[in-house]
Order: structure tokens, then C-alpha cells, then sequence
């Protein structure tokens, strides 16, 4: 810029054109967001810690964009990213937790009795991922996230039958090892 008598030049040049979204990225973002809650939804069980997962994800593939878009199978590598963030997110929640003194309130029965009640799947879902990450991915993403199979598909790269497939053999392992947990906790 000049000074207001005209009698410098500007010796910068003219300032920068903000750096936006790039449309194409704004379309993948509005096109995958629900997809993105429901899998950090089903990962963290708290709509509010969901919700920042999601932001704190949205921020990185933001700075990412162009590499996520020329990606062969950018959904998948979203996911990667946000499941990723959704471990970050955890790891600094725990952080955090470590210096807050938290007011000596119990929770409400009905929040122990429903979180309960989430137990032995999430310990027969611990086991289906270590048995078949592929099967249990499937799952994740058919059944609890509600994905179509082409989605799904198109999240782990394989074919619509075989998103099918492994769906089909993840259900029936995670009750096989439903069931074993429920014998396990009847025998103790």
C-alpha cells in the first residue's frame, strides 16, 4: 500500500487472496460427514466427543485435501484419517482427564445399566477384530454404522458380494462369540 500523500510504493505487493475450501472438497465433506458421526459415534458412544472427533478429522483432511483426492479409493483413506483422529482424540481426552479433578457426582443407574449393556458386544467385537479386521470392518460399517454394501465396499476396497460376504461371516462370528462371552459370564 502507498501512504495516504501517494509519495511511497507498496513495497509488499497487494495482499493475498484468503485461501478457501476447495469445491470439490466441500462436496466430498457434505457427501461423507454422516458417514464420518456415524462411525466416530459408534467409536466413542458420546455425541459430544463424536462431534469434536469429527472436527478435529475435518481440520486435518482439510490440510489434505488434494492427497485424499487423488487417492484411489478416497473414502477409505478419510476413514483411515478419522479413525486415526479418533484415537488422537481419546489419547488427549485421557490426557486431559489426568489433570481435571472431576466433582465426585456418580453416574445415574440408567447410564451404567445402558452402557452394560454395551459390554460383551464390545468385547465380542474386540475379538471378531483380532479373528477378521475385514469382517469386523464390514460389520462396523453395515450393521451398526447402517452403510449400504456399495459403501461399504467402496470403505475396504473390495467388491459388493464380498462386502456382503465378510458382513454375512462377521455377524455370524460376533454371535458365536456372543455366546461364548455369555457362557463365560454364567460359569463365573
Amino acid at each position: 500500500m502507498t501512504d495516504p500523500f501517494g509519495k511511497e510504493h507498496d513495497l509488499v505487493g497487494p495482499d493475498p487472496e484468503p485461501v478457501g475450501i476447495d469445491p470439490q472438497g466441500e462436496l466430498f465433506f457434505e457427501d461423507h460427514m454422516d458417514t464420518f458421526m456415524r462411525i466416530a459415534l459408534y467409536q466413542l458412544r458420546n455425541v459430544h466427543d463424536a462431534e469434536d472427533a469429527v472436527m478435529d478429522t475435518v481440520v486435518v483432511m482439510h490440510r489434505k485435501i488434494e492427497r485424499i483426492r487423488a487417492a484411489d479409493n478416497p473414502t477409505s483413506l478419510a476413514i483411515k484419517i478419522l479413525k486415526d483422529s479418533i484415537t488422537d482424540y481419546c489419547r488427549r481426552s485421557v490426557r486431559i482427564a489426568d489433570h481435571e479433578h472431576l466433582v465426585p457426582e456418580m453416574p445415574t443407574s440408567s447410564t451404567l445399566m445402558e452402557l452394560g449393556q454395551y459390554d460383551q458386544l464390545d468385547r465380542a467385537m474386540e475379538a471378531l477384530e483380532i479373528l477378521s479386521p475385514l469382517q469386523a470392518q464390514c460389520v462396523q460399517l453395515h450393521v451398526v454404522c447402517e452403510l449400504p454394501y456399495a459403501e461399504v465396499a467402496e470403505i475396504v476396497g473390495t467388491t459388493v458380494t464380498a462386502a456382503k460376504t465378510n458382513a454375512h461371516r462377521g455377524r455370524k462370528q460376533l454371535m458365536v462369540l456372543l455366546t461364548e462371552l455369555a457362557k463365560e459370564k454364567g460359569a463365573s
